[in-house]
């Protein structure tokens, strides 16, 4: 069963009397199935077909490389998906991270970006009980050059860790779900001793993005680049103009 909150405070508590082994957390600013980009569905149905999630893959190394300082150094297919999906390529990775404020951030920062109200999400993730489940093993798949991946000894997405090849992972403290081509969304498929569920109030959003940012909580924080910053400088005013309104 899920719950619902409308301040910072109220996710602290949670975050506080949660089980340490839900280490991991991911936040979304609406509802949507917990799908990674390459199998998420429209109308019902599957956006990609197996064959396009393959090319996508196959095209960005063909034509990744001239753009790329050190391309020899990606080791394996994950890394290659790391990359690519950074950049908006479609891929079976979902990411997740260890910084449950982070994932908090991510749900509430479109608060000022629309008129939306509607309800954000934070899942909090359970990677030991999820790889036991699904792939017999009670810790997180480490990926290096060595792994002769075999796609035969799982039965649904499970977590990975890799090299942090990506800056803009090791500044979020990036983990990731691992999904195959026909595996339902996360959500359908487990039981709260793996997945919890907490609902941030759509109503409430931009109060507890105000709330982050006073606390020193941002994107430049977690991301130290130009365009963290500018993000920044535009939700700054955002919650300046909001907080006028409220007095």
């Amino acid at each position: 069963m899920s719950e619902k909150i409308t301040k910072l405070s109220q996710y602290m508590e949670f975050v506080e009397n949660l089980s340490p082994d839900f280490s991991l957390s991911r936040g979304q600013s609406k509802n949507y199935p917990l799908l990674p980009s390459a199998l998420r569905l429209e109308d019902g149905k599957r956006k990609y077909t197996k064959r396009a999630i393959n090319n996508f893959l196959n095209n960005f190394k063909i034509n990744s490389y001239q753009y790329m300082s050190n391309p020899w150094d990606v080791k394996n297919d994950i890394e290659w998906m790391l990359y690519a999906q950074h950049y908006g390529v479609p891929t079976k990775l979902m990411d997740f991270t260890t910084s449950h404020v982070t994932s908090l951030l991510f749900a509430v920062e479109k608060a000022f970006s629309s008129n939306d109200e509607s309800d954000a999400v934070v899942y909090f993730l359970n990677p030991n009980e999820l790889n036991n489940k699904n792939k017999q093993q009670s810790k997180i798949i480490t990926i290096d050059d060595s792994l002769s991946f075999n796609n035969d000894d799982h039965e649904g997405p499970f977590v990975i860790q890799a090299r942090k090849i990506n800056p803009r992972v090791n500044a979020q403290k990036g983990l990731f779900v691992l999904f195959q081509d026909d595996d339902c969304p996360l959500e359908d498929t487990v039981t709260d001793n793996i997945l919890k569920k907490l609902i941030i109030d759509g109503s409430e959003k931009r109060e507890i993005l105000s709330s982050l940012y006073s606390m020193g909580i941002n994107f430049t924080h977690i991301y130290p680049e130009l365009s963290s910053v500018a993000k920044d400088i535009v939700t700054q005013q955002d919650i300046l103009d909001y907080q006028r309104e409220e007095r």
